[in-house]
């Protein structure tokens, strides 16, 4: 799961490794133990979502690159269920409006950075997974305030140690504990 993938180079041909891997992946039966896409319980945030993109990618500076990948369109609709295909978008800037978005289904953006403007560009990331052997950069990275949850090396964002600060419980991370009183009336 990612939202953006920040390269210091090649970043059209890493998002069209990623498209040809996850543009023919399409929709299946809700009872396929090998299905891929989860559909949406409310059809209008598939819509919505769709629509969202598309608006967004009308924009100079940017190109869907799943679209040649696919056979047919982002959404489906298909056995009572709304569904959106994975969809990857190579961004010529952080400056476009799809380069550090998060939408509710399979979606990234790819952004080419130099390196040395990589943590400037993100700005404050919940997660930032960093495959690189770069020595330094892992320093920088390690020192920076701006990421909550570092992986250094290719680490699936769905694993989760208990043993680390907010993966626990979600609830302690997302929310302050505080006791209330209320005088009776």
């Amino acid at each position: 799961n990612a939202s953006a993938v920040v390269v210091p180079k090649y970043g059209r041909e890493i998002a069209d490794a990623l498209s040809q891997k996850l543009g023919p992946v399409k929709p299946t039966t809700v009872d396929d133990p090998e299905a891929k896409l989860s559909g949406f319980a409310n059809p209008k945030m598939g819509e919505w979502i769709d629509g969202a993109i598309d608006a967004d990618l009308s924009e100079p500076g940017c190109e869907e690159m799943t679209a040649k990948y696919r056979d047919g369109d982002r959404k489906v609709v298909t056995g009572g269920g709304t569904y959106l295909r994975p969809t990857i978008v190579y961004c010529e800037s952080f400056d476009h409006p799809l380069s550090n978005r998060e939408f509710l289904c399979p979606y990234a953006s790819v952004v080419e950075v130099p390196q040395a403007e990589m943590l400037n560009q993100m700005g404050e990331s919940l997660v930032v997974t960093a495959i690189t052997g770069d020595k330094a950069f892992h320093e920088e990275l390690l020192a920076s305030p701006m990421i909550d949850r570092l992986n250094l090396g290719p680490i699936s964002t769905m694993k989760i140690s208990w043993d680390q600060p907010h993966e626990g419980n979600m609830f302690e991370f997302l929310y302050k504990r505080r006791s209330i009183g209320i005088a009776a009336a």
